[in-house]
């Protein structure tokens, strides 16, 4: 325990964020796989984007130890309960008069306290995660952000091993680990990724492949996914916060091209591994949700970042691959993603930026 204590010590404080949107099963299973890391000098903010169900009530019950967490990663610790939680809502937050974090409450340890943050609505990944990373700063001491899944789990040393190269790296910006997926441990979701800038997304490298010595160290590449950003304080104070407006995906893609573009590097460490419920959020609802914010903020990247030249590619590259995808979905009597594309370009190409989910 004092060797854990003195590691704790000698690393930078982390604040870890986690959105919960109707999911607090997953939430709380994420939330008990990070009361069990190693490293000590860290918060944990969870906000709820204006959940539906009674996901607050059941996380509160959880961290009175009336819920357990169940998972096939670890076991249920019932004596690190109950968990001391610090309450924000909306109003308060926004008031800025949000009490000093030095209280009482934060010399306890990381592993029996958290903040929830509770918004009224549904503000999308990037503008829930934004309230965080805003309340997270208000801590001086804050040098790293770590933006997480809730449908992810995090093994013991996995954040020691990612601070400790990034401590190594101090050009690196933004730093993910290697990400399995949840229901196949040994096989990759995220290795790293790759932007692809005239088309306005982001790609997962060694997708669906076994994990095996050749994942391992530190690779540089040019796109990291939302699902877990490990971001150093300056990048934020650079390049600002995510842009609200994708609401929901492409937000990462465009947070990694600004901070490429003022000089910072990503990078993949392959040592530091979690898991992650792939798409465990957006299966809650149709798919045509997700057809239509990349249908809708693909070409709203195009338009922030492309010349006239490679709009003009851009166009073409989307005509074609959406009239491939038409042919495709009519033949497989998927009306409702045809609506779904054409719904998001017309609202991009309207202007109309807002939500079409709650």
């Amino acid at each position: 325990m004092m060797q854990q204590m003195r590691r704790g010590a000698e690393h930078p404080r982390v604040a870890i964020i986690i959105l919960n949107w109707n999911g607090w099963k997953d939430t709380i299973e994420c939330l008990e796989s990070l009361l069990q890391i190693d490293y000590t000098n860290c918060h944990i903010i969870v906000v709820d984007n204006g959940s539906s169900d009674d996901s607050i009530e059941k996380i509160k019950s959880w961290a009175r130890g009336e819920i357990p967490a169940e998972s096939s990663f670890f076991e249920f610790d019932p004596s690190t309960k109950p968990v001391f939680l610090i309450e924000h809502d909306q109003s308060t937050i926004e008031s800025g008069e949000i009490p000093n974090q030095n209280d009482n409450a934060t010399e306890l340890p990381n592993d029996r306290r958290f903040i929830l943050l509770k918004l009224k609505e549904n503000r999308g990944f990037a503008g829930g995660n934004n309230i965080g990373i805003l309340f997270a700063l208000r801590d001086q001491t804050t040098k790293y952000i770590w933006l997480l899944n809730n449908d992810t789990i995090v093994p013991a040393q996995a954040l020691t091993l990612l601070v400790n190269e990034y401590m190594k790296n101090p050009a690196v910006g933004i730093l993910s680990p290697k990400i399995c997926y949840y229901s196949c441990p040994d096989r990759i979701w995220f290795a790293g990724g790759k932007l692809g800038y005239l088309r306005a997304a982001g790609y997962n490298l060694g997708i669906d492949t076994l994990d095996n010595a050749r994942y391992i160290g530190l690779e540089l590449c040019t796109f990291i996914t939302g699902c877990s950003m490990l971001i150093r304080r300056q990048l934020i104070e650079t390049i600002g916060l995510m842009d609200p407006l994708y609401f929901l995906y492409d937000e990462d893609v465009d947070f990694c091209w600004r901070a490429i573009r003022c000089g910072w590097e990503l990078g993949t460490y392959m040592d530091s591994v979690i898991y992650h419920k792939v798409s465990s959020s957006t299966a809650k609802g149709p798919r045509y949700l997700q057809t239509y914010y990349i249908s809708r903020n693909r070409p709203y990247f195009s338009a922030k970042y492309h010349t006239q030249f490679q709009r003009m590619i851009f166009n073409l590259f989307w005509i074609s691959s959406r009239a491939a995808k038409f042919l495709l979905w009519m033949m497989k009597g998927r009306m409702d993603l045809i609506r779904a594309t054409t719904k998001g370009y017309l609202d991009y190409r309207k202007g109309q930026m807002g939500i079409i989910c709650e």
